[in-house]
């Protein structure tokens, strides 16, 4: 009999159309423990009434629970192209601070790093300097640090009250390294 309804995947269903089934004609002996025991062994019933594995995720990153101001801490990465009219194209610099989850777009014409390093002046001139970026390899990306890190932050520290922006970058393999962006 289980077999008849056994595709519902629901116990309960069983037993009511099982007892309707069988209330005038015959009593079966011990019944509810029968009916467990039959569904108990059922492998369709032990699939769809088994509880979920719970995972526990790893612990987060430091810069991501750690209290800062909004884009203080923040990955950046490229994307695109879009096709614009008279066949240009643009892409898109992502940049998401990585404690709110807030996001602010620039727009550029190329993957230059020229184009790169403009993007990110209009969005420091926008919004806060960071102190952290997180960001894949990509060439532009690594041209633009090294010309950024050759501006001799030494000098500008002691002059202002400006600190270097801390550059992080993903391991080359792994795409979305910290996640988030």
């Amino acid at each position: 009999m289980h077999e008849k309804f056994c595709l519902n995947a629901d116990s309960t269903s069983f037993k009511q159309k099982d007892k309707d089934r069988s209330s005038g004609k015959f009593w079966i002996l011990n019944e509810s423990k029968t009916k467990r025991k039959v569904v108990s062994k059922c492998g369709i019933c032990k699939r769809f009434s088994s509880k979920r594995l719970e995972v526990d995720s790893g612990p987060l990153p430091k810069n991501r629970v750690q209290d800062a101001a909004v884009f203080h801490v923040t990955g950046v990465d490229a994307t695109g192209p879009l096709f614009l009219r008279g066949n240009q194209k643009a892409w898109v610099l992502l940049f998401t601070c990585v404690v709110y989850r807030d996001v602010h777009l620039e727009l550029i014409t190329s993957l230059s790093t020229e184009a790169i390093l403009m993007g990110f002046r209009s969005f420091i001139a926008r919004r806060v300097r960071c102190l952290t970026i997180f960001c894949d390899n990509g060439t532009n990306f690594v041209v633009a640090v090294n010309l950024l890190q050759g501006l001799g932050w030494n000098k500008i520290v002691r002059h202002g009250a400006v600190n270097a922006i801390d550059w992080k970058f993903n391991p080359p393999p792994t795409a979305a390294w910290w996640g988030g962006w």
